[in-house]
């Protein structure tokens, strides 16, 4: 079963003429729920996925996408360009990396140009361990830069958030109840400080910004808003709204992502690759809870087997 944007001719995305608000608007609800639509029947669980996705527009009525949605898959890419535009994204599980480059010069008589970079990946992360009033850190480093001759026109931004287990499968990302947790940031020199356009409904504002170059960025999420088992959401963001003529973001020198679990806790990954978690999937806690059981009966069982060979000595 294909999802709703793969379902469109490739190289095409219907929009209105004139359309460029609401064309832009709808970027992050395609790349987010769209390509987060599992590629086949949904009666297949998605643990984790990589995912990237782009779009160039010339004009108001010519607009062409690229995209890769790769579920239970450790990478994907996508490129493209059209009219003095030129668009970039790729998403790592195995490294734990996103990139995307959004770069344009254009002739002014095409009138409204909107773009826009995509990358994202998410994980199944299990903690083991005692977690109460606990935090897990969540490593970031991201490197790059924005140049616009409009910086109103141009959002940047980085998004990590948390949901319930089934928000992969079920295609509902950043709706109650499924979201545990969410923040954004702004990327760039050139990019609006808090942008207007493009983060999810649910996000209101940006929890900083960070200007070009190299930075990392520390989040520490409260154990207290996760269960032992989440959907762990990471996604680089670049948009051009049309005001500009030429512009430059440049993310494609790797933003990294790594978690640190405190002491007496310990990380597993669906994907079995992501920095700060064990390789392979950890058993569910109901599963570890049910042999947890069968080890106590086998103990009590022993125990009576041996207190009953004494006795009838």
């Amino acid at each position: 079963m294909r999802n709703a944007c793969s379902s469109l001719p490739d190289g095409a995305l219907r929009a209105a003429p004139g359309a460029r608000a609401s064309v832009r608007d709808g970027f992050l609800l395609c790349a987010v729920l769209c390509l987060a639509t599992p590629a086949f029947a949904s009666s297949v669980p998605v643990l984790f996925y990589s995912s990237a996705f782009d779009y160039t527009n010339g004009n108001p009525t010519l607009g062409q996408t690229y995209s890769n949605y790769s579920p239970n898959g450790l990478s994907a890419s996508a490129t493209g360009s059209i009219n003095g535009e030129t668009v970039f994204s790729s998403s790592s599980l195995a490294g734990v990396t996103l990139r995307i480059l959004n770069s344009g010069s254009v002739d002014p008589t095409f009138g409204a140009v909107n773009t826009a970079a995509e990358a994202l990946l998410g994980d199944t992360i299990t903690s083991l361990g005692a977690t109460g009033g606990l935090n897990l850190g969540v490593n970031i480093t991201v490197g790059g830069s924005t140049t616009s001759d409009s910086v109103s026109s141009d959002d940047t931004f980085l998004v990590v958030a948390a949901f319930t287990p089934g928000t992969f499968t079920a295609n509902q990302f950043f709706q109650t109840p499924n979201t545990l947790y969410q923040v954004a940031y702004s990327l760039g020199s050139a990019s609006e400080i808090n942008p207007s356009l493009g983060l999810p409904s649910s996000i209101t504002s940006v929890a900083g910004h960070y200007d070009d170059g190299v930075n990392t960025i520390p989040l520490s999420i409260p154990y207290a808003t996760l269960p032992s088992s989440f959907e762990l959401f990471v996604a680089l963001y670049s948009f051009q709204d049309g005001n500009s003529l030429s512009w430059t973001n440049d993310y494609s020198h790797t933003l990294s992502v790594s978690l640190a679990a405190p002491g007496g806790v310990t990380l597993s990954s669906a994907s079995g690759v992501l920095p700060g978690t064990q390789s392979g999937a950890a058993p569910e806690p109901s599963t570890v809870g049910l042999a947890g059981i069968a080890i106590l009966a086998c103990a009590v069982s022993l125990r009576r087997k041996k207190k009953s060979t004494i006795m009838a000595l």
